[in-house]
């Protein structure tokens, strides 16, 4: 690694936001040489990438409380939802599918 990478790679992800920040409003300014601005827009793609790589294994840590039918409360991967439909119905515990149910005669048409 060059020492460029290596001080991105020590960065927070606020800390790395904010630089990035600060080279887009700079290179959107336009005010600055050529052979700056390409150094600039390098420096911000290896940022923007850090940043993502900081999201996703923030992510993959995330957990959510879940409480038992025994009243416990324990915890488990947070999962994102479904995009399909059947398939979030499907995996929704029975009694908040019967909550969720439309009753045909609240339809207005």
């Amino acid at each position: 690694m060059t020492p460029t990478e290596d001080d991105i790679s020590a960065m927070t992800y606020e800390a790395a936001l904010a630089e990035l920040d600060a080279l887009i409003s700079k290179l959107e300014g336009g005010s600055i040489a050529l052979e700056e601005a390409i150094g600039a827009y390098e420096r911000g793609a290896k940022l923007a990438q850090h940043c993502a790589d900081l999201l996703e294994r923030t992510e993959q840590r995330v957990s959510q409380l879940v409480v038992g039918a025994d009243g416990g409360i324990g915890e488990r991967p947070l999962e994102a939802a479904p995009a399909q439909p059947e398939l979030r119905a499907s995996l929704e515990p029975a009694a908040q599918r019967r909550a969720t149910r439309i009753d045909p005669a609240d339809v207005p048409f």
